[in-house]
C-alpha cells in the first residue's frame, strides 16, 4: 500500500486539505472551492475527482469535516457536494461530478448563526442525516446517510443524539464505518467553555480543532506523523486547549510536525486584532508551538503575506511563526511552489521517518489533479514561502 498523505490546496484565503491514509480512506478538512475563471487558480474540484475513491461510478470522499461555517471554509460544498438521500443519487449527478459524502463531522456550533448559502447548505444535509438517527430509520447508517456530531453547542438540540457525539479528550480511529489501526484523531474543540469565552458574537469563530495521528506500523509506540487542524481558531480557544489538555495529562496531542496556521495566518491566534494595539503575543499560543518536535512545519493557507495593512494574512503573525520554525519551515500555500503561474499543492507523505515531501514527478505540475503528488520538494522562483 501506497504511504498516508496531507495535501494542502493552494485556495487563497481559506482552507482545503485532503488526508489520504495507507488504504485510500480519504478525509477532506473544510472547502474553499473557487471557480477557475483565471489562469492562476488551482482545480481543486478536478483534482478531488482525480484523488478520491468510487464507488459505481459515484466519486465519494470517506469523510468530510467542516471546521466552522465561514464562507472561505465551505465555499463550493453546495454546487460540488451531494446532498440528499444517496440512493437518489442520479446519472445527471454523476455526470456533475458531485461528490458524496459518506460521512460527515458537524458541529452544532454551525447551527448557531447561519452567514451564507453553502454553510445553510452543510446545516440542512446534516439536519437530514440526524433525523435518520432521530426516527431510527433502517439506512441511517449507510454510506451517504452518517455523522458524527463533534463537540458541543450553546443549545439542547442534540442532546438526544449524544450517542453519535465525540467529545474533546477522545481519540476517534474509526472512518466511515472502519477501524484503522495506523490513523487517528485526538479531538480537542469545541468545549463548552468556548461559548463563555468567546460569548454571543463570536460563536461562529468556534471551530473544530484536532490533531491527526499516523503510525507507519502497528507495532510502533509513537507517531511518525502528527499533524494540527484548527480552522480559524483564536488565542482564547488555544489558551483554554492549552489548560485542559494539560490538566487531564494529555500534552501528547498538542505535539505536532505540521501546524496549519489558524485563520490563514491571521494575528488572531498570537493576541487580539489589531495587532498594532495588541502587539504582543500571548505566552500560551507560544508554548503551543513550542510542542513542536523536530524540523516541524508550519503551513499558511492563506494569499501571498506581504508587509501591509491587508490582512489576514498578517505579516508579524508571520515573523511569530518564523520565530518558532525557521523561515525555511514556513511554507505558504500561494507562493511556495508555483509551475506556470499556478499555485500547486504542498503534500507531504508519512513515512516510518517521519514526514517527507514526494520527489517531483515529470510532467506533474502539469496535470491540475494530481493523480501524482505534484511538485513540492523545489522552491520556485516566486519564493519558499517569502515576502
Amino acid at each position: 500500500m501506497a504511504n498516508a498523505t496531507i495535501k494542502y490546496y493552494p485556495v487563497g484565503n481559506g482552507d482545503t486539505s485532503l488526508i489520504t491514509l495507507e488504504d485510500k480512506t480519504t478525509i477532506l478538512v473544510d472547502c474553499n472551492i473557487r471557480d477557475c475563471d483565471n489562469d492562476e487558480t488551482y482545480d481543486v474540484k478536478k483534482d478531488l475527482l482525480q484523488s478520491v475513491q468510487y464507488g459505481k461510478g459515484i466519486p465519494y470522499v470517506d469523510v468530510f469535516i467542516l471546521t466552522h461555517g465561514d464562507q472561505d471554509h465551505c465555499r463550493g460544498f453546495k454546487k460540488h457536494f451531494y446532498q440528499g438521500a444517496p440512493e437518489k443519487y442520479s446519472e445527471a449527478d454523476k455526470k456533475e461530478g458531485l461528490i458524496r459524502v459518506d460521512t460527515m463531522w458537524f458541529s452544532p456550533m454551525i447551527a448557531e448563526e447561519h452567514t451564507n448559502d453553502d454553510e445553510d447548505a452543510y446545516q440542512q444535509e446534516a439536519e437530514r442525516r440526524l433525523a435518520l438517527h432521530r426516527n431510527k430509520d433502517p439506512k441511517k447508517d449507510n454510506p451517504g446517510n452518517r455523522i458524527k456530531i463533534i463537540g458541543y453547542d450553546g443549545s439542547k438540540d442534540y442532546k438526544d443524539l449524544d450517542h453519535l457525539r465525540a467529545k474533546p479528550g477522545d481519540t476517534v480511529n474509526r472512518f466511515n464505518d472502519r477501524n484503522q489501526v495506523l490513523f487517528s484523531i485526538f479531538i480537542h474543540a469545541p468545549f463548552k467553555e468556548h461559548l463563555e469565552a468567546l460569548g454571543d458574537d463570536k460563536k461562529n469563530s468556534t471551530s473544530i480543532v484536532f490533531q491527526a495521528r499516523f503510525k507507519s506500523t502497528p507495532y510502533q509506540q509513537d507517531f511518525s506523523t502528527l499533524a494540527m487542524f484548527g480552522g480559524d481558531s483564536d488565542h482564547t480557544s488555544w489558551c483554554i486547549i492549552l489548560e485542559k489538555t494539560k490538566k487531564y495529562k494529555n500534552e501528547h496531542a498538542l505535539k505536532w510536525d505540521l501546524f496549519l496556521s489558524p485563520h490563514h495566518c491571521s494575528w488572531s491566534f498570537f493576541n487580539d486584532r489589531p495587532q498594532e494595539e495588541n502587539p504582543d503575543p500571548k505566552k500560551t499560543s507560544l508554548e503551543v508551538l513550542d510542542y513542536k518536535r523536530n524540523n516541524a512545519k508550519v503551513i499558511a493557507s492563506s494569499k501571498k503575506i506581504l508587509n501591509d495593512e491587508d490582512n489576514p494574512p498578517h505579516y508579524e503573525a508571520k515573523r511569530e511563526y518564523v520565530k518558532k520554525v525557521t523561515e525555511g519551515n514556513f511554507l505558504n500555500t500561494t507562493t511556495y511552489n508555483v509551475v506556470n503561474k499556478i499555485p500547486q499543492p504542498i503534500i507531504f507523505e508519512v513515512t516510518s521517518q517521519g514526514i517527507v515531501k514526494p520527489k517531483q514527478t515529470e510532467g506533474a505540475a502539469k496535470v491540475a489533479g494530481g493523480a501524482g503528488l505534484g511538485i513540492v520538494n523545489t522552491p520556485s522562483k516566486y519564493g519558499n514561502g517569502k515576502v
